[in-house]
């Protein structure tokens, strides 16, 4: 598995900074907006080597 940075931004613009185990950037973004939401932003980038 991959660790992603994630930012998740809602409708009321509260900004949430996430680093996120998952397969592949989809499973990233949905498991955030599973915990937090539907987004008014959201971007999930790959780590290079993150461990």
């Amino acid at each position: 598995m991959s660790y992603y940075r994630v930012t998740h931004i809602d409708v009321h613009h509260h900004r949430r900074r996430l680093r996120v185990q998952a397969l592949n950037t989809l499973g990233a973004v949905a498991w955030v907006e599973q915990l937090y939401g539907d987004a008014w932003y959201i971007a999930a980038v790959r780590e290079v080597g993150g461990r």
